[in-house]
Parts: structure tokens; C-alpha cells; sequence
């Protein structure tokens, strides 16, 4: 099929994402916070949000029956979720339990922090039952169809997950890990410098000529050229409208990424964007930013101490 096909092709495609995303907006930010309970990662639960809209939009032409828009993407995230720790255990943990229903049990998540011990202690369907169940206030039938399962096993992995939470008992919180700095060097240090100075041409300095640049939940561009149309002349228009532009290099969550902030008249900082890269040798060779990631520049604000900036900005659907 000649390329200006597949454009033509394309553009229909983006019509139909675009009515896709508005119907499951309502549910977008309960998918990332059930996404973000299933990895315990900010940046996993992002990722998995992702792949749930792209395969969720995927399989829909083959779904005949009537769908219920927030079971329907919650059963998407569970699968892939389930698949994925069922890989990465290169084993299946086989349930032996007796049934036991347990309606009176009740826990709030909310407080329990080290859920790593959890996920540790329990098959992944026992866990994923527990957080539909527990967190999200599904009922048992509700969570049987988003799982892909049984009323009746979904008691029997309820009563077992309940039992283990009992033994786990009242779990501290640990302190907040707050964002720690790092020293950047070569084409990161150049990107920084290019944010503070407000200057796109600095950093295309240091982008390769086929870097992929990837906008969460908005699009992705490949190569140098694309991206300076693009992203760097809409980073420039907005910041040129901002007071001080303040740029850092460091590890959240984990992650080592350079976190954009405006200071304003007012003194203090507000949060622009979180931006991740990866490097070769000189280059810049991909880069993806988190602004349009609505519920993880929240996250990362209340981690920062910071306020977001331009609210207004993070809705685009």
C-alpha cells in the first residue's frame, strides 16, 4: 500500500482513538489508580495504562456482545497485568484452598504501603481479586467478569488474601522517598542548559537525527526534524510565556529523569513536565515526556512539594 494510503488510513485511525479516549475518560484516572495498585510504580502503573488503551482499542472490532466501558478496560489491565507476572514467575503458583466466602472481612488498602509483600504471598489472581474487590468496591460478580472467573473463585482468593492480610498485621508506612539529584553529563547536562535558557536549538543539539520522541497519551515523533517542528516549537511557545524556567536531573521513584519546573513571580516552583531519556554516546536518541499523564504529574507534584502548573494543560481529550 503506497505511504499517502496509510496516512489517509492513519488519519481515520486518529479520529477513531480520539472518540475511544473520550469514552473511557471518566474511568481514565480509576484505571491509572487500579494500574498504579497492580505495579506499585508510578512509572509501571503509566506504562500499563498505556498498553491497556492501546490493546483495549485494539480488540474492540473483535468484541461482538455489549461492553461496559469501565469493566471492559479494568478486564484489559488485569490480563495483561496477570500475564505479565505469570512471566516473569516462570511458574504458576496452583490455588488449594477450600471454599470459603468472607463478606464481613473488610480492609482499606489505602493504608497499606508495602503491598510488595503481598504481591510476594499471594498468585496474581489472589491479589487482583483483593485490590478489585477491596480498593475498588467491585462486587463479587463484577470482579468475577474482570477477571475472567467464577463468583465462587473469587471468594476462594478473597478469603485466601484476606487471611494472609490478617497475618501481615498493622504496616507502618515508610517516610516518602523524595526526589534525590544527580549530576548529569554530556547530552543530558546540554538539555538542562536548553530548558533554563529557553532554547529549542540547544537542545536539538544534542537530539539524534532519528530520535523517537514519545508524548504520553498524545503521539509520537521520529527524527530530528519532525521533533523540531513539533514538540520543541510548542515547548517554546510555552515557554517564553513563563518567568523562569528551572530544570534538574534527578531520580524519582527510581527512575533517573529530568524534572522541569517554572518559578514564578511568587517565588516558588510549578511543575511543567517530567522528561526521561535515554542516550548514545553524544546523542540523545529517545526521549519521552509524562505532561499529558494527568494522574502521574499529580503524583509527582505532591512527591516534588510542588504545585502543578497549567492544569489546564495535562487534559487533552
Amino acid at each position: 500500500m503506497p505511504s499517502e494510503k496509510l496516512s489517509s488510513l492513519g488519519n481515520e485511525i486518529r479520529e477513531i482513538e480520539l472518540r475511544f479516549k473520550q469514552e473511557i475518560e471518566p474511568f481514565r484516572s480509576e484505571l491509572w489508580g487500579y494500574c498504579y495498585k497492580l505495579t506499585r510504580s508510578p512509572w509501571d502503573a503509566e506504562d500499563l495504562v498505556q498498553d491497556t488503551l492501546l490493546k483495549s482499542l485494539g480488540i474492540l472490532a473483535k468484541v461482538y456482545q455489549p461492553v461496559h466501558t469501565k469493566a471492559y478496560i479494568f478486564r484489559v489491565a488485569t490480563n495483561l497485568w496477570i500475564d505479565k507476572k505469570r512471566r516473569d514467575r516462570s511458574r504458576e503458583q496452583p490455588l488449594n484452598e477450600e471454599f470459603q466466602q468472607d463478606d464481613g472481612a473488610s480492609f482499606n488498602l489505602q493504608l497499606i504501603d508495602n503491598l510488595d509483600y503481598l504481591v510476594g504471598h499471594l498468585t496474581p489472581v489472589q491479589y487482583v481479586t483483593l485490590i478489585l474487590t477491596d480498593a475498588f468496591q467491585f462486587k463479587a460478580k463484577e470482579a468475577a467478569g474482570i477477571i475472567g472467573t467464577s463468583e465462587k473463585a473469587v471468594y476462594t482468593n478473597l478469603s485466601r488474601a484476606r487471611r494472609i492480610l490478617k497475618d501481615l498485621g498493622e504496616v507502618q508506612a515508610s517516610p516518602a522517598k523524595r526526589a534525590a539529584p544527580l549530576y548529569p553529563n554530556g547530552p543530558l547536562k546540554t538539555l538542562i542548559e536548553g530548558f533554563r535558557a529557553k532554547d529549542p536549538e540547544r537542545i536539538a543539539s544534542v537530539l539524534g537525527e532519528e530520535v523517537v520522541v514519545d508524548i504520553t497519551h498524545a503521539g509520537l515523533e521520529i527524527g530530528l526534524e519532525e521533533t523540531k517542528k513539533n514538540s520543541l516549537k510548542d515547548w517554546k511557545q510555552i515557554a517564553d510565556t513563563q518567568y523562569e524556567i528551572v530544570a534538574e536531573y534527578k531520580e524519582v521513584w527510581g527512575r533517573p529523569v529530568v524534572v522541569e519546573w517554572e518559578k514564578k513571580v511568587d517565588g516558588h516552583l510549578y511543575l511543567n513536565n517530567i522528561h526521561y531519556v535515554e542516550t548514545y554516546g553524544e546523542e540523545i536518541t529517545y526521549w519521552k515526556f509524562y505532561c499529558f499523564s494527568w494522574d502521574l504529574m499529580k503524583l509527582a507534584a505532591d512527591e516534588l512539594g510542588v504545585r502543578l502548573n497549567a492544569a489546564y494543560f495535562y487534559h487533552i481529550y
